[in-house]
């Protein structure tokens, strides 16, 4: 069915979000035409890349300066 095993996705979390956390995201879901759990989904992907993108470049600029 898939090309790719791998990409099936079987791995769920839960959740948990207040009355306004949970209008927000399905506010931008909407807005954004996605359904609420692709679009926190994503949300948190990119969150996460963004978080290791900066530990990258902290530990690159922590190992420059100590190979000075």
């Amino acid at each position: 069915m898939y090309a790719d095993p791998a990409h099936i996705r079987k791995h769920r979390v839960n959740l948990s979000l207040n009355d306004a956390e949970d209008r927000l995201a399905e506010a931008m879901a909407e807005f954004n035409g996605m359904q609420k759990s692709v679009f926190l989904r994503e949300l948190v992907l990119e969150g996460l890349s963004r978080f290791h993108a900066s530990d990258s470049a902290q530990a690159a600029t922590e190992l420059r300066a100590a190979n000075q």
